[in-house]
Formats: C-alpha cells, sequence, structure tokens
C-alpha cells in the first residue's frame, strides 16, 4: 500500500467538504451532560426523542447482564435499573455510532476497535476523576469518549492513508501516532477541526488535540492530562507503548497521581475492557 505524499494528503483535506451535521438528539444530550444540574426526567426526555435510542437503552437493560429479559419495558424503569451514568453512557456511545453510519462504510473491525478505545478511555477517566476535585466523572467521561474522533474522521476520509499508516506500524513494531507524525496528517490535528466544526467548547479542542502530547497545550492542561493518561491506561492491554512511560510520569505528577493509585488504575484495566465488550455486544 503506498502512503500519499504530503501535496497529496493536502489535495485530499480540501475535497473533504464537510463532516456530517451533528445530531440534534447528540447535540441535546451533550447539553445536558455539560450542565451542572442533570436529572433523570431530562435524559429520559431526549431519549424518547429518538426511536432508535430508546430501542438500544431497552435492549441494554433487558440483557442478561441485569438479569431483567423482557421485564424493563420502560425509560423510567431502565434508569432506575441501570442508573443514570450508565444509562448516559449507552446513549452517548450510541449517539455518537449514529452520527457517523451514513458516511463511507468501515469495516466491522475498524469500527469496533475504534469505539472500544473510546469507551475504555471514558471509563477510566470518569474512575480517575473521582480523586479530582477539578472536574465532574460526567466531564471526564464525555472528554475520552470523543478524544480520538479524528481517528474516525481520518478512517472515513483518508482510509487508505489510515490502513498504510497501521500496517506500517505493525510491520516496524511502532505505535500508530509514531508513523502518522512521520507523514504529517494526524489524529489529532482532525480531531480539533471535529471539534471546532461541532462548536465543542475550546477544553474539547485541547483533549482532543493534545491528548498525546498534553505538555503543549496552552488551557486545560489538568484536563488535557487526565486523557492522556486514560488514553495510556486503555492502550496498555493491546498496545502498549514504551514512550509513552516518561508522559505518563510527567501526567502523574502533575495531577498528584501517586504511585499506589497509578497501580490501582493498572489493575482495573482489565475489569474495564470486560465492560466494555460486555457494553459493545449489547449495541452492536
Amino acid at each position: 500500500m503506498i502512503i500519499p505524499n504530503k501535496q497529496e494528503i493536502l489535495q485530499q483535506i480540501s475535497r473533504v467538504k464537510d463532516l456530517p451535521p451533528l445530531p440534534s438528539s447528540l447535540e441535546r444530550l451533550l447539553a445536558v451532560v455539560q450542565s451542572q444540574v442533570t436529572t433523570p426526567e431530562e435524559l429520559e426526555n431526549i431519549i424518547h426523542y429518538d426511536q432508535s435510542l430508546t430501542a438500544r437503552v431497552l435492549r441494554v437493560a433487558n440483557g442478561a447482564y441485569y438479569g431483567n429479559r423482557g421485564k424493563v419495558t420502560t425509560i423510567s424503569r431502565a434508569i432506575a435499573l441501570m442508573g443514570f451514568d450508565q444509562v448516559k453512557s449507552v446513549c452517548l456511545l450510541a449517539l455518537l455510532l449514529q452520527a457517523f453510519e451514513h458516511g463511507p462504510t468501515l469495516s466491522a473491525a475498524e469500527r469496533e476497535s475504534l469505539w472500544k478505545h473510546a469507551f475504555c478511555t471514558a471509563r477510566l477517566a470518569g474512575r480517575m476523576v473521582e480523586r479530582r476535585p477539578w472536574a465532574t466523572r460526567e466531564k471526564a467521561y464525555l472528554f475520552g469518549l470523543l478524544h480520538d474522533l479524528g481517528k474516525l474522521v481520518m478512517l472515513i476520509y483518508f482510509q487508505d492513508y489510515y490502513l498504510a499508516l497501521q500496517d506500517l506500524a505493525r510491520e516496524k513494531k511502532v505505535s500508530f501516532r509514531c508513523m502518522e507524525l512521520q507523514f504529517g496528517l494526524t489524529h489529532t490535528r482532525l480531531g480539533r477541526w471535529v471539534a471546532v466544526k461541532w462548536g465543542f467548547p475550546e477544553v474539547f479542542q485541547n483533549v482532543m488535540e493534545f491528548h498525546h502530547t498534553p505538555w503543549e497545550s496552552s488551557s486545560h492542561r489538568p484536563e488535557v492530562k487526565l486523557i492522556a493518561l486514560a488514553d495510556i491506561l486503555a492502550n496498555s492491554r493491546n498496545f502498549p507503548d514504551p514512550a509513552s512511560h516518561e508522559i505518563a510520569a510527567d501526567c502523574c505528577r502533575d495531577l498528584h497521581v501517586g504511585e499506589d493509585e497509578w497501580e490501582d488504575y493498572r489493575s482495573a484495566v482489565p475489569e474495564v475492557w470486560l465492560e466494555v465488550e460486555h457494553l459493545w455486544r449489547l449495541l452492536s
């Protein structure tokens, strides 16, 4: 597979007219998640507006994991059974999947890999922020879920480029990030483009652009470093990158994450991945 040169990449970018519009239901849910006052009633109203979302939430609630197969028939019951945060998690992931499902075709394996990583990063960020007073669990979760949207855009609009970089990374036994830096178009730059196009606040733009290089962020560094750590942890199962150790040490120091706390998160990674696998089976 041939990697396009930088001039060809620039030409490809110029041909990308626009991203899919932000779905109205996702826009409302993002507003609820970011507001300081959230209630089950608000969430229920958003879900009821979207028939597809209603069906997915009820499917998860009636799964064997909750032991209520066929017994949950209302969204209010699903929220009571699963918990507010879990239903919100299901909704966010389902709506993000929906936002891109009508675009260029992605293979099932590519789609699954991207979203499982995003969901795992979100879950880990939500755990880590419980000991940090400067952000809510909801926002940390949302930062984690959205941090790699640039990869999805790259895979949709620059699929040959993305797959060629993947092959080279495997061949050379280095990270995908290492390869994309050599060729100029990175998922982090595309991530900021996504965030700007969809009107996300600056903190989201910074998280999406700088989660691999948190020291480069001019603002919102705690949030960026939180997601940098969660991303490293999420990657540690299948794609451990020796270069990430120095970044992790720097972020842990600045966020006051001690060795014992860091080890707790490391040991929780297999458990979080089990949760991710379970939810993906229900949503896909």
